[in-house]
């Protein structure tokens, strides 16, 4: 049996986006989204695991509406040949628990050896979709790996992670999730024959339905209460002279604001 490798990958908005509060319980986001950079370096190394190992079969999920296919599209450029959104932009209204409850119905379905994620995503820096998708699947799971090598034949991985300052090397038994930190895998720049054939693919979509979710809503346990703006930064002074003549200035102004 060839060695099966899932990848879960999210879109999340562009880091030099406009992001503004709407209302207490929406965000207006400047349309410019991109894959997550994690998720990147996870998919990225299910393609470096089947450089290893020719037949392995690789197929990236994302669950969502339709910036879950943009996501997609973006595995699509960078090699993958399976990719499947799953739902629709309900998921996009529900909790961490929800999405992976989804990503987890699927992935039972499709039985896989391994699971890469990537260890956050860069907008809500939760870092919990791939432990909540182990624990659902009752699958074996190490966050923040730095390294992979996986033996098929065996059917064994071992994972490096950076803890503390120092590297540790751990061996597991497939099937297992793995969620990537910077340093697993490189991200290339996929070319743009490959970029245009992503645009014009068709992407498969499992409706929620499908899935067998049960009494799993996209209501989840968590609520968002509201959004509010960061405080305001406060004026800045700025001491005319340059170091050390400036120390007396700026010790007179600590004094003037009662600081000192």
């Amino acid at each position: 049996m060839p060695l099966k490798v899932a990848v879960l990958v999210k879109q999340v908005p562009d880091h030099e986006a406009i992001v503004q509060i709407k209302s207490e319980l929406e965000l207006g986001i400047e349309e410019r989204w991109v894959c997550s950079f994690f998720d990147e370096i996870a998919i990225e190394t299910a393609l470096n695991i089947k450089k290893k190992i020719p037949d392995a079969e690789i197929t990236a999920l994302s669950a969502g509406g339709r910036r879950a296919v943009d996501a997609l599209r973006r595995a699509m450029a960078m090699g993958f040949d399976n990719v499947e959104q799953l739902g629709d932009e309900s998921v996009d209204k529900g909790d961490v628990l929800h999405t992976s409850s989804v990503l987890a119905a699927r992935l039972k379905s499709l039985s896989p050896d391994l699971v890469l994620a990537g260890k956050q995503a860069n907008d809500d820096d939760l870092a919990a979709v791939g432990p909540m998708v182990a624990e659902i699947l009752g699958m074996p799971h190490v966050s923040a790996a730095i390294s992979l090598e996986v033996d098929a034949p065996s059917s064994t991985a071992t994972i490096g992670r950076s803890l503390e300052g120092e590297v540790w090397t751990l061996k597991s038994s497939l099937p297992l999730l793995v969620t990537a930190a910077k340093g697993l895998a490189e991200p290339h720049i996929p070319v743009v024959t490959r970029v245009m054939k992503a645009m014009k693919a068709k992407i498969a979509n499992l409706p929620l339905s499908e899935l067998g979710l049960g009494d799993v809503t996209p209501a989840g346990r968590i609520k968002r209460i509201r959004y509010t703006p960061p405080p305001s930064r406060p004026t800045v002074v700025m001491m005319k002279e340059p170091f050390p003549k400036n120390v007396a200035d700026l010790v007179a102004h600590l004094q003037q604001a009662g600081v000192l």
